[in-house]
């Protein structure tokens, strides 16, 4: 036990202020990134878009039970100071992932790392009512306790993006925290972000002295129900473009793409992989195809009565989406109203939160074991230290520089 409590004094600063009482094992970002991409080691950390709180006991489960470190995030548009569309502020978030965590008994010698990612703080304009916006989303989040961050100026011309990608990384980097970049909007309508765009942006951010962890490419995925056409070569050659300054690649949009493509991806220097859709799915009972898109049915889905949340629930929430224009990729808008009648529904029927919870266990196994995760806990926690280590010879530099 002694063991365990001096790793847990290598936990970020940021979250032991935020849960001074806490003992699950939530661990900077970095540590994560950097047990992936260690030499003769490689595998990809799943990070998963739980909109709801049902969708994160089956994650947890087979987290703890797989040994298999795991990123739990929310993107802007699903989290905001406000509540986004999940109606979850970045508080509500880290706390119910850390409260369930410490329910379940992801604590102690044996407990599985994990961390809060602050997913797609996006910019999409220069203004600044857009700045100040995200500025205030990331200094929330530092201090609610989270240990990674995307930091999203991918819509905007290259010189923009990376103004203003390193005004508000400045904090994530001065925090020690894990900071990954974007270039090339995520199945936006100007194609495949190329190499020189990647190596552009992050030479530039390096300059500076903000190197990303990692960063985003549109590589062919896009985010919803949408199949995708991921170009692994084009993956590659960035990644191994970006080698003189050490980052590797998030896979956004995975939902979409079969499992036997997400198990090449960490051939390819993927090192996250973004799987948020394919939660709600399981979590609402949607028939999917083979590559986990979900089935239509008129203007909404296709739900299978014995599966996921019931069918009386379901039959509420497609009358709100109809009746509100909510169509197709639009109905995850369903989330905040339907909040509460799907935590009531699924603590109060056992039958409910047993088939949700299994069904969530069997399809994170399934990610976990496809991207070679499974067992590398121990590489995590043994990876804190050393990121410590560099953080404070990072600090000890900028001292002596200034």
């Amino acid at each position: 036990m002694e063991d365990y409590m001096s790793i847990l004094d290598l936990r970020p600063e940021n979250f032991k202020k935020a849960f001074p009482d806490s003992k699950v094992m939530h661990v900077n970002g970095k540590s994560i990134i950097q047990s992936a991409m260690k030499e003769g080691s490689h595998w990809v950390v799943m990070a998963v878009n739980t909109r709801h709180e049902i969708a994160i006991p089956g994650m947890i489960k087979a987290s703890m039970e797989l040994g298999a470190p795991v990123i739990y995030e929310l993107a802007l548009s699903e989290s905001d100071l406000s509540g986004g569309y999940t109606g979850l502020t970045p508080k509500d978030f880290i706390t119910l992932v850390v409260t369930l965590n410490e329910k379940m008994g992801n604590v102690g010698e044996k407990a599985v790392p994990f961390t809060l990612h602050r997913d797609h703080t996006t910019v999409q304009e220069v203004s600044r009512k857009a700045f100040d916006k995200a500025d205030a989303l990331i200094k929330a989040s530092i201090e609610a306790g989270y240990g990674s961050f995307s930091i999203d100026c991918s819509f905007l011309p290259m010189d923009q993006n990376i103004a203003l990608s390193a005004l508000l990384s400045e904090q994530v980097v001065r925090a020690g925290l894990m900071y990954e970049s974007e270039v090339g909007e995520i199945g936006g309508a100007h194609g495949n972000s190329s190499v020189s765009e990647a190596v552009t942006l992050v030479e530039a951010l390096a300059k500076k002295g903000l190197t990303p962890d990692l960063i985003a490419i549109n590589n062919g995925t896009t985010h919803g129900n949408v199949r995708g056409n991921i170009d692994l070569e084009l993956t590659f050659n960035t990644y191994k473009a970006m080698a003189p300054w050490g980052v590797g690649i998030a896979q956004h949009g995975t939902t979409g793409t079969a499992i036997e493509d997400v198990g090449k991806f960490y051939k390819y220097g993927i090192f996250k992989a973004n799987v948020g859709t394919t939660w709600q799915n399981v979590i609402w009972g949607i028939d999917t195809d083979e590559y986990g898109v979900a089935v239509e049915k008129g203007p909404t889905y296709q739900k299978n009565p014995d599966k996921g949340i019931s069918m009386d629930l379901w039959k509420k929430m497609e009358e709100y989406a109809l009746s509100n224009n909510m169509k197709g990729g639009n109905m995850k808008k369903l989330f905040k109203p339907f909040k509460d009648a799907m935590a009531q529904e699924y603590y109060s029927n056992a039958k409910i939160r047993e088939r949700i919870d299994q069904a969530v266990y069997e399809t994170a196994a399934a990610y976990f074991k496809a991207l070679q995760a499974v067992g590398k806990a121990d590489d995590v926690k043994a990876q804190m230290e050393k990121t410590v280590s560099k953080q404070s010879v990072k600090e000890s530099k900028e001292r002596d520089y200034e």
